[in-house]
Parts: structure tokens; sequence; C-alpha cells
């Protein structure tokens, strides 16, 4: 049953010029949104990708200094010269310090 409207529907189409310019534009019209979208999409993961890479070295980087401040902490260093060096706060190297 829906197979034959659908025949029917086209058969009108394609019998009319004018009808048939117009379902072309909006199938076209349909299209270019559909691959706008797409696109959208595919940006979109990729800036999520480079976001996570920025974040998660960032994160190593702070992983990695905090563990330079152990270090130093185990050393002898006080906490005002590892906070110079280390650009860490004197609160973090303090918290640092008492989870030895």
């Amino acid at each position: 049953m829906e197979i034959n409207d659908a025949m029917e529907t086209l058969k009108y189409i394609s019998a009319d010029p004018e009808t048939r310019a117009i379902a072309d534009l909006r199938q076209k019209t349909i299209n270019d949104r559909n691959s706008e979208m797409t696109i959208a999409r595919e940006e979109g993961k990729a800036e999520g990708r480079a976001e996570g890479r920025a974040e998660g070295k960032a994160e190593g980087a702070l992983e990695k200094t905090r563990a330079l401040a152990l270090k130093m902490l185990k050393k002898g260093t006080s906490i005002e010269d590892i906070a110079d060096l280390t650009e860490l706060s004197i609160e973090e190297i303090e918290s640092l310090k008492n989870k030895q």
C-alpha cells in the first residue's frame, strides 16, 4: 500500500517540471544540511580530542612538578625555595609534605 502511494507521488512529481524542480531543490537542501551536520560533528570530535590531549599533557606536567617537589622536600629543600622553583603554591607543597 505505502509503496503504491510512493509510486503515485513519484509519477505526479515527475510529470510536472516545476514540481520536479521544487522536489529536487528540497532534496538538495536536505543533503546540504546533512553534510553540514556531518562536518560539524567531525570538527567537534577533532576539537574534543585536541582538548583532551592538551588537558592530559597539562595534568602530566603538573604530576611531574609535584613529584619533583616531593624529591626536593625529601632532600630538605625549603618550602619557599620549592615554591619559587616549581611555581607550586606553598599550600600545595605543604599538602604534599603532609601526604609523605
